[in-house]
């Protein structure tokens, strides 16, 4: 048998990558994880548990749809619209002029993000419109 890996009183992080796939509406600090097709959290954990890192890796918005306005990181605001250059696809554009288009997505959302929707645009109110209601 061979020798543990961690000894009692060992200091350890442990990090933990999943799908939110609960928040609890009468705690909201409270939310659990797991996978999304699956049948409920497989775990249970704490925004207000200084043990506990929570990190945003991508929110559950993403990508972009026309008319959406997200927030980076930093805080500044990112209007998605159709490129002119491409007449169609998507393309996303900072108060400052800088952009990426279709398939920059996701570099934009590793050197920029993690992205929040701070305003969703028509487009994703009319799909969210669409959508049957969860139980």
């Amino acid at each position: 048998m061979s020798e543990p890996l961690y000894r009692k009183g060992d200091l350890v992080e442990v990090v933990r990558r999943g799908t939110i796939v609960d928040v609890d509406p009468n705690d909201p600090a409270r939310y659990g994880i797991g996978n999304p097709n699956g049948c409920g959290a497989s775990a249970y954990f704490r925004t207000d548990d200084d043990t506990v890192r929570h990190t945003l890796v991508r929110a559950a918005e993403w990508p972009p749809l026309c008319g959406d306005i997200w927030t980076d990181a930093s805080g500044k605001d990112w209007f998605a619209h159709t490129p002119e250059e491409y007449g169609d696809g998507i393309a996303l554009t900072c108060e400052s002029g800088a952009g990426f288009v279709n398939d920059e997505l996701q570099t934009a959302d590793q050197l920029c993000g993690p992205f929040r929707l701070k305003t969703p645009g028509s487009r994703r109110l009319e799909q969210a419109k669409q959508r049957p209601e969860r139980p």
